[in-house]
């Protein structure tokens, strides 16, 4: 894969929506915590071969997270994300992939059902960790 970004799911020979529409906004959603947490990936790569991976967030949301894979993985769309602490899983849908270099692979993941439980993540921990703070957990 090159290090374009590779936005999923997009078909061969439809027109990719532009930012600031309806389907590819501008804002988010909701706001991003950044917070180093233990999570597990499992999914398929394109090639059909099945993998779990640990990994750790960059950054959460209600609707999504952002993470660094110490792998170059090119993955199918649909990836299923576990948070190692608390046992949630969460159904997610790959939208951004991006090889950084020969060993590390940036990942963009949307929930398909958004995590909101208070305007905050149910995927965060229950520390009180609030959008703009920085944390390990």
């Amino acid at each position: 894969m090159s290090n374009s970004k590779r936005s999923i799911p997009f078909m061969a020979g439809s027109v990719r929506p532009e930012k600031g529409s309806p389907q590819f906004p501008l804002a988010r959603r909701s706001q991003r915590v950044s917070i180093d947490m233990p999570v597990e990936l499992v999914g398929t790569t394109v090639d059909g071969v099945s993998f779990r991976h640990e990994t750790r967030t960059a950054d959460v949301n209600a609707n999504g997270a952002h993470l660094i894979l110490m792998t170059t993985l090119d993955v199918e769309p649909s990836i299923l994300m576990i948070n190692k602490r608390s046992g949630l899983e969460a159904q997610c849908r790959l939208v951004f992939q991006k090889r950084i270099d020969a060993s590390r692979t940036e990942l963009g993941l949307e929930f398909v059902i958004p995590q909101l439980d208070s305007g905050v993540s149910r995927f965060l921990p229950k520390t009180g960790t609030r959008p703009n703070e920085k944390c390990r957990y």
